[in-house]
């Protein structure tokens, strides 16, 4: 039988995630940049710069928000394409992606780019530490100054961070740094933080930052909004991430069949809650059958058109892990989002939005009996399953010193009572944790 080139309802149900929630990295799966082939011709090109706030750097609309994978042939390719953007961090791969980086830009006019980094500023007693910590980073970019580096607040007080601000103030001397940033995905642990909005909107209320990195996508909108617009009127560098709400929670089946063969307890509430999923699955494929869809990628691309839309968003943070991916993500750079998107985002939110646990939210965490980190655990299920980092995860995950999601298996599901958005929360759990769990 000759393999078809389109997808049958099934396969695209299983391509797509919406048994259970949507799709993966790439808007079509693409060859890997591992695999040491010679990069294909990319024809999509960037087509829309944006003034980056009181930078005023002309940043690409789409830039790079590095993966775990650290292809450093799909970068130069992506900057081939006029992709001028990094957000990277010293923590990401202990620090693989700034080498990848740094060979990405060798050859390259240094001041046509925009590095954002990130350090750990915990433990931090002055900035002569912080320093060491930046040089470091520094070599592994070859260059000799980041254009911005952020804060990782995860309180409102946190932005205030003495050690911080003063080190800002001496690196902008030495030239080692030009601008100042924060970022945060909200509290990073039960009780040990506060929401995403809370924070940056204190720290554009401190004046002292020039750029924002923030979660904002289709179904996760206000925190977002109230931060755009607060900041905007600042004049500060808007950048986002987590726009692609649509992680892949596919072949659940398949899961809880495998982790019955295990000889792990699948309880009576979480075969109740596994029902409630299979009814959702119903609805996303009246979802595909009611908008005519033929690929996954069709929702992914007006899930990005979304935040690309906002003309307060300076530039959308995209991981690129594949040559494909340089060619689908740049093809949608400077698109408006047309009447069939938003009908098709709205319609996608009305029959499948209680599958995305909202990023940055941890809303229900203060419900739960056993301290479960869920704002955390569900961002390293979205690094495995969205963006292609299924080894930094498992690391990130083994390495939680709160409770994990294995303690969700006989809960009674406080984390589901208290969700506003009705997310199936304690089964994404249990999945995240089977999934996440070094074998």
């Amino acid at each position: 039988m000759s393999k078809r080139k389109g997808l049958d309802r099934r396969d695209f149900i299983k391509a797509s995630a919406f048994g259970l929630a949507g799709v993966g990295t790439t808007l079509a799966a693409g060859p890997a940049a591992a695999s040491g082939q010679t990069a294909p011709p990319v024809s999509a090109k960037i087509k829309s710069y944006r003034t980056l706030g009181r930078t005023g750097f002309k940043a690409s609309d789409i830039g790079i928000g590095t993966s775990q994978t650290f292809p450093t042939e799909v970068l130069k390719a992506a900057l081939d394409a006029g992709v001028n953007y990094f957000d990277t961090s010293e923590g990401y791969g202990r620090g693989q992606a700034e080498r990848s980086i740094g060979e990405a830009i060798k050859g390259r006019d240094r001041k046509s780019l925009f590095i954002t980094t990130k350090l750990r500023f915990d433990g931090l007693a002055d900035t002569a530490a912080v320093a060491a910590k930046l040089d470091q980073s520094l070599e592994r970019l070859q260059t000799d100054y980041v254009d911005c580096l952020m804060l990782g607040p995860s309180t409102a007080a946190s932005v205030k961070n003495e050690v911080y601000h003063q080190a800002i103030e001496e690196f902008k001397k030495q030239g080692k740094v030009r601008f100042s940033g924060a970022g945060t995905h909200g509290s990073r642990m039960p009780g040990q933080g506060e929401p995403m909005d809370t924070i940056l909107l204190a720290a554009v209320e401190d004046g002292r930052f020039d750029v924002l990195l923030l979660v904002y996508n289709f179904l996760q909108k206000e925190p977002g909004e109230k931060i755009l617009e607060a900041a905007s009127k600042k004049n500060l560098g808007l950048t986002i991430m987590k726009s692609n709400p649509l992680g892949r929670y596919y072949d659940t089946k398949n899961r809880i069949e495998q982790m019955t063969k295990d000889g792990q307890p699948i309880d009576e509430r979480m075969q109740k809650s596994m029902e409630q999923m299979a009814e959702t699955a119903k609805q996303a494929e009246a979802f595909i059958q009611k908008n005519g869809l033929k690929t996954p990628a069709e929702v992914k691309a007006a899930a990005l058109k979304f935040v690309l839309a906002d003309a307060r968003v300076h530039t959308l943070n995209l991981a690129f892990n594949t040559f494909d991916d340089v060619q689908n993500f740049l093809a949608l750079s400077g698109a408006g989002l047309g009447g069939k998107d938003r009908v098709l985002l709205a319609s996608y939110e009305k029959d499948c939005g209680s599958l995305y646990c909202r990023h940055a939210c941890g809303v229900c965490e203060s419900e739960c009996p056993s301290g479960v980190a869920v704002n955390t655990i569900m961002r390293y299920n979205h690094y495995f399953e969205a963006q292609g980092s299924e080894k930094y995860a498992m690391e990130e995950y083994a390495a939680l010193e709160t409770a994990k999601a294995d303690a969700c298996r006989t809960c009674a599901g406080w984390c589901e009572r208290a969700c506003p958005y009705g997310v199936p929360v304690r089964t994404l759990l249990c999945l995240a944790h089977t999934q996440l769990t070094l074998p």
